[in-house]
């Protein structure tokens, strides 16, 4: 597997029109030891989107797959879930209105388990992209992320912090 795209936390914005699943709130820029993250609370549905970017012709069209890089501001017992979203457009064929609408495809979804971890320690979700909008290399796309804290497969307290997320090759 190789890594196609880097989305550093400082690449990231706020999903603050609810893209990704209406009543989300934009996750929230901060800085933890200098570190850039982006702020997930444990309450709200907080999502945040990366920006559009080519994705690169060595993509294999073979499939996705989403690390996502976080730590945890307290909680180190009970679980996490998180749902990654694919929206992609090919430049000249596509007709999608840029302007007035979006084109995301359905959630991926994925759990992480807290247990044996302390908080603050470096960890990573995988979340396969099944559903990646038929992406092809050329294709313009973005990455979107949302913490499901209404989900019952979230039960950790405290925020989350993404530092990072790499979009990978499944291929």
């Amino acid at each position: 597997m190789a890594t196609l795209l880097n989305f550093p936390a400082s690449a990231l914005l706020g999903d603050n029109d609810a893209q990704l699943v209406a009543g989300d709130v934009g996750a929230v820029h901060a800085s933890k030891k200098g570190r850039p993250v982006l702020a997930f609370d444990d309450m709200d549905e907080a999502a945040a989107l990366t920006p559009e970017v080519e994705m690169p012709s060595q993509y294999s069209g073979s499939g996705l797959k989403a690390v996502v890089h976080f730590f945890m501001a307290s909680d180190a017992t009970n679980d996490i879930a998180l749902d990654v979203f694919v929206e992609a457009k090919t430049p000249d064929s596509d007709t999608l209105d840029l302007e007035a609408a979006t084109g995301w495809d359905s959630a991926n979804s994925g759990t992480k388990s807290l247990s044996g971890t302390t908080a603050g320690d470096p960890l990573t979700l995988e979340i396969t992209l099944t559903n990646a909008d038929s992406v092809a290399a050329g294709d313009l796309v973005r990455f979107g992320v949302r913490r499901d804290t209404d989900s019952g497969d979230d039960d950790a307290s405290g925020d989350l912090y993404i530092t990072a997320i790499e979009i990978e090759d499944d291929g």
